[in-house]
């Protein structure tokens, strides 16, 4: 009895076996059997139409492309790669190659096996745009920048690349900047209502970057007319993680026209993607006095869109409560380092460093702010920022006066 079982099991499986060998020696209909079981996820056996095509057409790459796939759903990394390797040695300009190199190297689960894998083709043949970015971006996860860093300007002078690979490049290069110098120059010109001169500060600055934490020294010379003064500050955007960072300054000066002392923090953190939430405080320090202001800012990153508002409460002059409250919305072009911008506010913040020290003087009265500017790219080096703004305020209970504030920046990244 036992013996018939064995038996009748084995004819079982025999029979089964045979039953699965696939007998089909027309290619193109191997092909198109093997793709409509791939699509319905039966990978195993989309495999089996895959080899059988490659054993009676072995140049039949479109074949070997859905070969590689299967693999890569069966997890069969290596033999993957035996495939693409020989359809770069034979045929790398056939339409997908180059992309399927590409999606294979970041499959990879490890930066430096993939980034091994792209030397080694890059030994033996010309690789892709894509491929070269890949290449930076792995050598960036290494967190070599200056590696990085040269391929990434080496192709950002080639203009056959199309906008999402300069997106991508552009993002590369921000990322591997070690240093940025530059200056900023404001005017601002006074109505007849005010009588006094223009105001004019020039603030050169100099940043570095500790692995993705960047630290800006800078200086703030402003001449009035009637007095001169300098605001010596330092700078930090410490990143915790994907999610959280904060900011850090502290500012000095001989405090005739700015604060004898002024320190900021704020910590921003990531919420449901598309959220950004705000939180700080602002310390000033005139004539031995502190003064505290509160802060609460909400941004959205929608599209091209970054949308943020933000409230500031406090400091208290003369047992009067300044407020400022924010509109900043930015329209990017085609990276994040040109766009369009414009600021709507009444009141004045503790962070409009020029202009702040007019609430001295009026803390009750009120005011309405405006500016609006272009940032933009000439180069991976070269960064220009251009603005106008509007300020109207009450000088006196009974008197208005208008302020015209204009801006140029320029920025140099190494």
């Amino acid at each position: 009895m036992n013996r018939s079982l064995l038996l009748s099991l084995f004819l079982l499986v025999f029979f089964k076996t045979n039953a699965q060998q696939i007998t089909e020696k027309n290619t193109d209909s191997l092909y198109f059997q093997g793709l409509e079981l791939y699509q319905n996820e039966q990978f195993q056996k989309s495999l089996q139409y895959a080899n059988r095509g490659l054993e009676l057409a072995p140049e039949y790459h479109d074949i070997r492309i859905l070969r590689i796939r299967n693999f890569w759903a069966l997890d069969s990394i290596d033999q993957a790669t035996k495939d693409l390797n020989f359809l770069m040695k034979a045929a790398q300009d056939y339409p997908g190659v180059q992309e399927l190199v590409v999606r294979h190297s970041k499959i990879i689960s490890d930066p430096d096996d993939a980034l091994a894998y792209l030397e080694l083709l890059e030994k033996t043949q010309s690789i892709s745009a894509d491929m070269l970015i890949l290449k930076s971006e792995l050598l960036l996860q290494k967190k070599d920048k200056k590696a990085s860093r040269e391929i990434a300007l080496d192709l950002f002078d080639n203009r056959d690349l199309d906008q999402n690979q300069r997106y991508v490049l552009q993002n590369i290069l921000k990322r591997t900047v070690s240093n940025e110098i530059g200056v900023n120059y404001q005017y601002i010109y006074f109505s007849e209502q005010y009588n006094r001169e223009s105001w004019q500060t020039i603030s050169p600055e100099f940043q570095h970057f500790f692995n993705s934490t960047a630290v800006i020294a800078r200086l703030n010379y402003t001449d009035r007319g009637y007095d001169q003064s300098t605001l010596y500050e330092l700078e930090s955007y410490p990143v915790f993680s994907n999610k959280v960072y904060a900011f850090l300054n502290l500012g000095i000066s001989d405090g005739t026209l700015y604060p004898d002392l002024r320190s900021s923090a704020s910590l921003f953190v990531n919420i449901f993607s598309i959220f950004e939430l705000e939180t700080g405080a602002r310390l000033l320090r005139f004539s031995g006095e502190n003064f505290y202001s509160g802060i609460l800012g909400l941004t959205m990153y929608k599209g091209k869109f970054y949308v943020n508002t933000r409230l500031f409460l406090g400091p208290e002059f003369n047992d009067q409560l300044t407020q400022n409250y924010q509109l900043n919305v930015r329209y990017y072009l085609n990276n994040a380092d040109n766009f369009l911008f414009l600021r709507l506010g009444t009141g004045i913040s503790p962070d409009e460093t020029t202009i702040f020290t007019q609430v001295q003087e009026n803390p009750s009265l009120e005011a309405y702010y405006s500016n609006l500017g272009l940032n933009f790219t000439i180069g991976p080096h070269h960064i220009i920022q251009l603005g106008a703004g509007y300020l109207f305020e009450d000088i006196t209970s009974t008197r208005q006066g208008d302020q015209f504030i204009g801006n140029i920046g320029y920025r140099y990244r190494f």
